[in-house]
C-alpha cells in the first residue's frame, strides 16, 4: 500500500500541459478546450482501474470504485480542475490527483472496502469563467436550481449549459446529491497561505471554512467630453467608484480582525483617455469565519455607496455573485485524520481555511474534512504557487489511510 509520487508528478505535469497561457501561469477555464483535455485524461486514468464514470448536473465528473456493499453511501474524494486566469499549478489539481492516486492504490492493492469510493471533479469552483464560484457543487447539491444554468453566462454571452454542450458533456447522473447517499467528503488542497510554512508543519486539518459574499457594484454617471465639461458639472462614475473602493480597507479593519475585503476587478466604460467615465463596474469579495462580520461589512459598503452616489448625482446597482456561509467541518473526521497522522509520526496543525472550497457546500449534506498542504511563501492564484512533491505525497498517504478506514 504505497503512494507512487512519480505517478502523481506525471499526472500533475500532464494536466498542467493543458494550459491556455504558457509561460504566464496556468489558465484552464471550466469547459474550455484545455479543461476538456484535462478531464479526458482523468477519465482515461479512472477507466484503467475500472471506475464507473458519470457526469452530474452542473458538469461534475465522478469515477466510482464499487465496494462490496454497492448500494452503500459513498466516500467522496476530490477537488477541481479549473483555475483562475494565470493561476498556479497545484490549486485544486493537487486534490484531484491525490484522490485519483488513492483510488489506484486501493484497486491495484486489492484493498477490501465495503462502501463505494467516488473520485470527484467539481466544475467551476473558481468562478473564473462564469463569475460564480462553487457552482458545480452548488447545482449538484441543490443549493442552486439547475434551471439557472441557462441564465448564467460567461463574458462572451455563452451560457453554462451551452458551454457544457459545446464541451460534449452529457448528464447521465440525473440525481441530486442526498445525505443518504454519502458517507463522507474528503478533500486534499494546498493551503494558499503561509500558516503551515511559518509554523513548520506539513499537514493542516481544517476545522472551518470562511464564509464568502461576492458581488458586483455598478456605478452609473454620464459619459461626456473631457475638455468641454466643467468639473462642477460632471457626473463622473469613476470618481464615485474610487471613493467607495478607498473606503473598503477601513471598513474591513474596523469590522473585525479576521474580516478581509478585496476589490479585484474594475471595468471603466467607455475607457478612453478623453472621455469622462459614464459607467464603472467593480467586484467585491468579503470573507470571514463569522457570518455577522460579513453582513456588517457588506452593509457598511452599501451605505458608503449610497452616500457617495447621492452626493455626486450618481446611481448604483448591486449584482449578487458567489455566496457561501461559514462552515464548521466534521470534528470526528478531524480526530480520525489526526490519529492517522500520528500513526505516520506527523504532528498536524488544526486551522481555518481563508479560501472557499466545494467541501464547504458538501458539508451541508455529509461529514466533511480537508487536508491542507504547505504553500511556499504562502503564494497562490499566481504562477509562483508551489507545493513540494514530498508534501503532496504525505497528504495523499493521509487521504489514503482515512479513505480506507471510512470505506470499511
Amino acid at each position: 500500500m504505497t503512494v507512487n509520487i512519480d505517478r502523481i508528478q506525471h499526472d500533475l505535469e500532464k494536466i498542467n500541459a493543458f494550459n491556455a497561457t504558457p509561460d504566464r501561469g496556468i489558465t484552464r477555464l471550466t469547459f474550455s478546450k484545455e479543461y476538456q483535455k484535462a478531464q479526458a485524461y482523468i477519465i482515461d486514468q479512472l477507466r484503467q482501474i475500472d471506475a464507473q464514470i458519470s457526469i452530474s448536473h452542473g458538469g461534475n465528473l465522478t469515477g466510482r470504485i464499487v465496494g462490496s456493499h454497492s448500494r452503500g453511501p459513498a466516500v467522496m474524494l476530490g477537488s477541481h480542475l479549473d483555475t483562475v486566469v494565470n493561476g498556479g499549478r497545484f490549486d485544486g489539481l493537487a486534490g484531484v490527483v491525490c484522490a485519483l492516486e488513492t483510488a489506484r492504490v486501493i484497486v491495484e492493492g486489492g484493498i477490501a472496502h465495503r462502501l463505494p469510493l467516488d473520485v470527484v471533479v467539481f466544475a467551476e469552483e473558481e468562478g473564473a469563467r462564469f463569475g460564480r464560484g462553487l457552482l458545480g457543487s452548488s447545482v449538484w447539491t441543490g443549493a442552486i436550481d439547475r434551471a439557472r444554468l441557462q441564465e448564467i453566462k460567461d463574458d462572451d454571452g455563452v451560457s453554462y449549459l451551452e458551454a457544457m454542450a459545446l464541451a460534449g458533456l452529457t448528464v447521465d447522473d440525473q440525481d441530486r446529491l442526498e445525505p443518504a447517499n454519502l458517507r463522507a467528503m474528503l478533500e486534499v488542497h494546498i493551503e494558499q497561505g503561509a500558516t503551515l510554512e511559518k509554523k513548520g508543519k506539513r499537514i493542516g486539518l481544517v476545522e472551518a471554512i470562511v464564509g464568502i459574499n461576492q458581488f458586483e457594484v455598478t456605478i452609473e454617471g454620464m459619459a461626456n467630453h473631457a475638455g468641454t465639461t466643467a468639473m462642477a458639472h460632471r457626473l463622473d462614475a469613476l470618481q464615485g467608484a474610487v471613493r467607495i473602493i478607498a473606503a473598503v480597507e477601513d471598513i474591513a479593519l474596523r469590522t473585525a480582525a479576521s474580516t478581509v475585503v478585496t476589490v479585484g476587478k474594475v471595468v471603466c466604460d467607455p475607457g478612453q483617455s478623453n472621455v469622462i467615465p459614464g459607467r464603472v463596474k467593480f467586484s467585491l469579495d468579503v470573507r470571514d469565519a463569522d457570518a455577522a462580520a460579513i453582513e456588517s461589512a457588506v452593509a457598511q459598503i452599501i451605505q458608503v455607496a449610497d452616500t457617495v452616489c447621492k452626493d455626486r448625482g450618481l446611481t448604483f446597482k448591486i449584482t449578487p455573485g458567489t455566496r457561501a456561509a461559514p462552515v464548521a467541518l466534521s470534528g470526528s473526521l478531524i480526530e480520525l485524520m489526526d490519529q492517522k497522522a500520528s500513526e505516520m509520526q506527523i504532528k498536524s496543525l488544526r486551522m481555518d481555511s481563508g479560501a472557499g472550497h466545494d467541501t464547504a457546500v458538501m458539508a451541508g449534506l455529509t461529514e466533511s474534512a480537508m487536508i491542507f498542504l504547505p504553500s511556499k511563501d504562502g503564494r497562490s492564484h499566481c504562477p509562483e504557487e508551489f507545493t513540494s512533491p514530498e508534501d503532496i505525497k504525505l497528504g495523499c498517504e493521509l487521504l489514503l489511510a482515512t479513505a480506507i478506514e471510512l470505506s470499511r
